[in-house]
């Protein structure tokens, strides 16, 4: 049997086995067995969509607690599976960087060399990714330090910290070229990450969305059960809602979103949220918040 032939008999079995029941019960069973039906329902049709198998761990879903949504993880083979078998997938290509490479980036074009020996100290990692009808490709470096936990597969010493941050730049790179299939899942490696964001939920008081608004750039942290605030660290200058957005303010957005990699979905969604219609219909307080989500995104 040729490449191609088994290529063709693997894709058709990941397909199948996402409309099998006897299939799906056990996924369910044995990688999702915490979420709602709707989140398994959301698993599902992205499993269906990209073909990705989770029985191989290219795809799992973890729900850390019962109220917070779940998270879709997709390992690093299975980000590369589906941006390849996306019809619009053209290419890609990482790299680890160190602090004595040559390496510059220029509308998001890279220039990197370097000699094989004496490189310095790890600082990251980057990747571009291209589709058939992009002008250019998107790319996306993450840094070492964001990332690293010195422990395990990180630790500069016994681990491998250079193909660790590989993956985080690769994942993120393909997740971003192909929002349209990939759009909220996580890499493997930003696991701890997210595990920690989820174990430091909080609540945010208010009865209008000016007032949540407010609460969010105080970051007034709030008790799940009793409603007590339970820290605040204010921020003094919060925003006004009676005057617009400056130019300055949306230029800054616009330069976030694109560097984050947001889809039009995704972009409408989030000016659904401020109940606007475009970027420049928003106050100085809700871009002053819009600015704080993205650095925290």
């Amino acid at each position: 049997m040729s490449n191609q032939q088994l290529s063709a008999v693997e894709h058709a079995t990941d397909v199948v086995m996402w409309d099998d029941q006897q299939k799906l019960d056990e996924i369910r069973k044995l990688f999702a067995p915490k979420l709602t039906d709707m989140e398994f329902k959301f698993f599902v049709g992205l499993g269906k969509a990209s073909r990705l198998n989770p029985f191989t761990r290219e795809i799992w879903c973890v729900k850390y607690q019962d109220n917070a949504p779940a998270q879709v993880f997709i390992g690093r083979d299975g980000y590369r599976k589906a941006a390849q078998a996306h019809s619009e997938y053209d290419y890609h290509q990482c790299d680890a960087v160190y602090e004595n490479d040559s390496f510059q980036v220029h509308n998001g074009e890279v220039k990197h060399s370097y000699k094989l020996v004496n490189r310095g100290a790890l600082v990251g990692a980057y990747c571009i990714a291209k589709r058939h009808k992009s002008s250019r490709p998107i790319y996306v470096f993450a840094e070492l330090k964001e990332y690293s936990t010195g422990k395990s597969l990180w630790n500069s010493q016994t681990g491998k910290p250079a193909t660790m941050i590989k993956k985080v730049a690769e994942s993120q790179c393909l997740r971003a070229c192909f929002q349209d299939l990939l759009g909220g899942t996580y890499g493997e490696e930003e696991m701890e990450s997210i595990k920690s964001q989820e174990n430091n939920l909080h609540v945010i008081r208010g009865n209008t969305q000016t007032e949540k608004l407010k609460n969010i750039l105080n970051e007034a942290v709030v008790d799940a059960e009793t409603g007590e605030v339970i820290d605040q660290e204010p921020v003094h200058n919060t925003g006004r809602d009676d005057i617009n957005a400056s130019q300055e303010q949306i230029d800054e957005i616009v330069a976030m979103m694109a560097n984050k990699g947001f889809s039009q979905e995704r972009i409408k969604k989030a000016l659904g949220y401020y109940k606007v219609d475009q970027l420049t219909d928003l106050t100085d307080a809700q871009a002053r918040l819009f600015i704080l989500q993205l650095e925290k995104a």
